[in-house]
């Protein structure tokens, strides 16, 4: 693309490897099949609500410190 003066974009690629890297989270934490549109289509937000140093973080540790951890089978992601 360089050599013939276009533009050189790989957007489509990038949103597409990450979608499927997401899907994949999404069937091993589950334990079930996740079909690609339910995945787009599923409420779970990965991001935090706010970008800031003093923020909460999204996952906290429990009252024992250990943090949760996704059970294949148990834990929802749609």
């Amino acid at each position: 693309a360089i050599r013939r003066s276009r533009s050189h974009n790989e957007v489509d690629y990038a949103a597409m490897s990450t979608m499927t890297a997401i899907l994949g989270r999404m069937a091993s934490y589950s334990g079930q099949m996740i079909n690609w549109d339910d995945a787009v289509q599923s409420p779970i937000r990965l991001a935090p609500g706010e970008y800031a140093f003093d923020a909460a973080p999204p996952v906290v540790a429990g009252a024992d410190g250990r943090y949760p951890v996704a059970v294949p089978g148990v834990t929802k992601v749609l």
